[in-house]
């Protein structure tokens, strides 16, 4: 009797241990205030980032871009920026772009036949039907010459292009520049041009193997010419120079001698 009874006695310690373990379990655990600080950080941190993500992933790419230097339209290497020093060291005043400049190297003419008779020419009403061929003169062509440069002449008179290699640029003290060279012929030999231009007046000489030939321009717009067609022989006028005109004392020597 003693037995069962401690028996029961212990059963209902163990299961009242269990209940209350259970119970305890089961009951919602305390927040330090240290806790609370700790997860509300965590959790505006984590809203921070989430939020710069979303600013930068809807940010439209012209803006992410905009600080990014844009590239330069002309890419200036070694041989560009030598032209671009020497037009500079030549004509300060000139402001041609280095687009301008690279655009006028890839051009191989100097000049193109103009439209129409240009009328600011200073030339007589005779000289504007005369049979000289009027130009469009490529000025920014020419100012960009320099040694070793070769470009294309057209003389309409006899319908033929002549190659100028250019042997020489040089600059004067009265503000002009000069461009010479030579035309090589067919029957091998090495014929002079020569391009003088100052502020607007540009002129010029051309020997080739048909002839020489003269060029003038104002500005853009001028003419090329033979000389032969510019210096007309007229038969009924004598070419002849009599030693009077050129020696003063001729006619007093002759009239000493005479006596």
């Amino acid at each position: 009797m003693q037995n069962q009874r401690v028996f029961w006695l212990t059963t209902l310690a163990i299961t009242g241990l269990g209940v209350g373990a259970a119970y305890w379990y089961n009951q919602p655990q305390a927040v330090t205030p240290s806790a609370l600080a700790t997860n509300e950080t965590t959790r505006l941190s984590t809203t921070d980032l989430d939020n710069k993500n979303n600013k930068e992933v809807a940010m439209p790419t012209s803006n992410a871009t905009s600080n990014t230097a844009k590239p330069s339209a002309t890419t200036i290497d070694a041989e560009l920026q030598t032209r671009i020093d020497a037009i500079k060291n030549r004509r300060p005043n000139l402001q041609y772009s280095p687009e301008q400049i690279a655009a006028a190297t890839t051009r191989s003419n100097s000049w193109s036949p103009s439209e129409k008779v240009p009328t600011d020419l200073p030339l007589q009403p005779e000289e504007l039907t005369d049979g000289r061929q009027f130009i469009q003169l490529d000025t920014l062509k020419m100012e960009t010459l320099m040694p070793g440069d070769a470009i294309n002449v057209r003389v309409a008179e006899n319908a033929r292009d002549y190659q100028v290699v250019i042997d020489k640029v040089e600059k004067h003290d009265y503000n002009s520049i000069s461009w010479y060279g030579h035309i090589m012929g067919d029957d091998g030999q090495k014929y002079s041009v020569s391009f003088t231009r100052g502020e607007t007046l540009t002129v010029g000489g051309l020997d080739t193997p048909d002839g020489h030939y003269v060029l003038q321009a104002h500005g853009n717009n001028g003419w090329i010419a033979s000389s032969q067609l510019l210096f007309k022989v007229d038969p009924h006028v004598s070419d002849a120079i009599h030693p009077a005109d050129v020696d003063p004392s001729y006619a007093h020597t002759r009239e000493k001698h005479s006596h």
